[in-house]
């Protein structure tokens, strides 16, 4: 006897074993293409933004709408709009789609002449980590002074963290925008 699967789009339907299977399959797939569509969803939110669909909508702003329609990703859309924005004008959508995330990030930090460039382009789209790109840059165009990244996962007491970030947020009152990145290589820079 075959499984009952319950879907907005369909009725209740009696799948067999393989039926089911497949559906599930093309479910996390469809949910995983969406996932990695970050030029579409910014092209979307972009249009709703340009074209005042958030009025349409029952929304006095674009950013009302957002929060209502995307709360959980929200931050997300905020990256991925700030960064189509900022590429959208060297590269088009359909490379910008073809193109991981991150490595359209890496993309935001070099010249728009770098960004046309063919060869870059390909390799933004065909890499799969943004260190290929990282590196692809770093050894044809260095004078873009694209730097490598090294992550490191910290671990801090609540105290230790209380008077990091209390020194961070003064840093900040300085230097507004400035990430806890570059505070902690300013300290390092300081104390040397």
């Amino acid at each position: 006897m075959g499984t009952t699967i319950n879907c907005p789009e369909v009725r209740e339907v009696e799948l067999s074993a393989q039926d089911r299977a497949e559906a599930r399959d093309a479910y996390v797939r469809a949910f995983e293409d969406q996932f990695r569509n970050w030029a579409g969803i910014a092209k979307a939110c972009i249009d709703v933004e340009r074209d005042k669909d958030y009025l349409r909508l029952g929304f006095k702003t674009w950013n009302a709408w957002l929060l209502d329609a995307a709360p959980a990703s929200r931050s997300y859309i905020y990256i991925v709009v700030g960064r189509y924005k900022e590429l959208a004008a060297d590269i088009p959508h359909e490379e910008l789609a073809a193109m991981p995330s991150a490595s359209a990030k890496v993309l935001e930090d070099v010249s728009s002449t770098v960004r046309r460039n063919p060869e870059v382009k390909s390799v933004a789209i065909k890499s799969k980590k943004a260190s290929e790109v990282r590196a692809y840059i770093r050894e044809n165009h260095p004078n873009q002074h694209v730097s490598g990244i090294v992550e490191r996962k910290l671990k801090f007491t609540t105290e230790q963290w209380d008077r990091i970030e209390l020194a961070f947020e003064t840093y900040q009152i300085a230097n507004p925008g400035s990430s806890l990145e570059s505070f902690i290589d300013w300290l390092v820079v300081e104390f040397q």
